[in-house]
This record gives C-alpha cells, structure tokens and sequence, in this order.
C-alpha cells in the first residue's frame, strides 16, 4: 500500500535559490529540493506531492496581487483545502510555513507565528468529506523552518529586521503549542542552524539535502506508527 504524502510550504519549498541580490531568482531543479531529496529518501512505498509557493504565509492575505497571482492566494490556511482535496486521498500533510510572517510590517512575535502554524494545522485536519468524496483527513506534520540568518540586500534587511531572534525562538515555542495540540512536530534548526543562502533567507542546495533526508526519517516513524 502507498502512504501519501503532501509537502505544503512557502519559496523554501518551492525551492528558491537565494542570490545576493534578493531578487529576481529561480529555483533548484526537483531532485535537489528538500521535498524532492525527502521523496527519494522514503522511496518507492510513498507518493509525495509538492504545493509550495514564494511569498505564502499562514494564514495572511499579501496587501496586494503579485501579476497575475490574487492577494488572497498567498493564505496558506485559506487555500490548503483546495490542495488537499486535488491530492486526496492523503496520509500525511507536511507543513513547512512562518517564514514570511517574520516580516517586520507583519508584528508577529514568535508565539504569535506558532499559533498561526498550530491552525494551518487544524485545517488540514478537518478537511474529511472533502468534494464528493469519503476519505478521511490526512495526518500532519509541522515542520518550524531553518532560522534566518544576516542579510545583505537592503530590501530584504529591511524587510526581515527583527526576524533573526523571532525565528530562533520559533522551533521551541512550535513544538510547545503543537505537543499541546496533539500534533506532530519537527525543529529544523536542529539539522540546519541558520538558512546558508546567499540572501540568508533560504537553504543553500546542501540544506535542502539535509532538511529532505531529516524528515524522511519523522516520516519513516509515524508511518510505522500509524501501521501499528
């Protein structure tokens, strides 16, 4: 039996490459993203599905369109049903979101974002008895992303100040509120201890091997659990 998985994050999932120049960038070919390495790693039992998308957050609409793409569609909580119910049926949703809410305009303090990633959450696991359908709702994992590190472009400095210290607490506060929540967390500051991207946003090609290969090894585990 397959066990299905859906990786749901923001431009670290979608695989951007940080230049020093913040932006326009482009992003690491499948095999060399985090979600891609974690596909491989867990092998040919697993399906992994990838909605990862720059600029998303939690659960906040952007002040504005970016093109083509809505404000709206940035809302990680309000558009995971949908993503959820094109992959369905599922037995596990991975949730790597947060970093977008250390924006400094936002004013999230690092509980704020926690409680903010504990309700994407729930989302998700009230999505049974989606469209016309009778599969039950997935499990989930959240994971806390790799903290940010210095950053050298201006409009990002700007952007993200105050946002070193927020996502260094974030792992430990995360996992607080999602041990309360009854839902499974992974820190990855643990494996990779600050973003070594050239922008100090987002992981270097070597961190995404990393972050894919640590959580394999999560996922390897709850799904034996849930075998059990």
């Amino acid at each position: 039996m397959t066990y299905n998985v859906l990786v749901y994050g923001d431009s670290n999932t979608w695989g951007w490459k940080g230049v020093e120049v913040a932006f326009p960038s482009s992003r690491y070919a499948d095999n060399e993203r985090w979600a891609g390495v974690l596909a491989a790693e867990l092998g040919d039992k697993f399906k992994v599905s990838v909605d990862g998308l720059t600029v998303r957050s939690t659960n906040l609409d952007e002040p504005a369109a970016w093109n083509s793409v809505p404000a709206d569609a940035f809302n990680g909580g309000k558009n995971l049903p949908a993503a959820i119910a094109r992959e369905m049926p599922l037995d596990l949703v991975v949730i790597m979101l947060g970093t977008n809410d250390l924006k400094n305009d936002l004013a999230r303090s690092a509980e704020d974002i926690a409680d903010a990633i504990i309700e994407v959450a729930k989302v998700a696991k009230g999505t049974e008895g989606g469209v016309a359908y009778t599969y039950r709702a997935p499990e989930v994992l959240v994971i806390s992303p790799p903290p940010v590190s210095t950053m050298a472009h201006p409009d990002f400095a700007l952007m993200f100040e105050g946002g070193q210290e927020k996502s260094r607490k974030l792992g430990a506060v995360l996992k607080a509120v999602a041990n309360a929540a009854g839902i499974e967390s992974f820190d990855a500051s643990v494996v990779i201890p600050k973003a070594a991207g050239l922008d100090g946003l987002h992981m270097s090609a070597e961190q995404h091997k990393v972050l894919g290969r640590a959580v394999a090894k999560k996922i390897h585990v709850m799904a034996d659990a849930a075998v059990d």
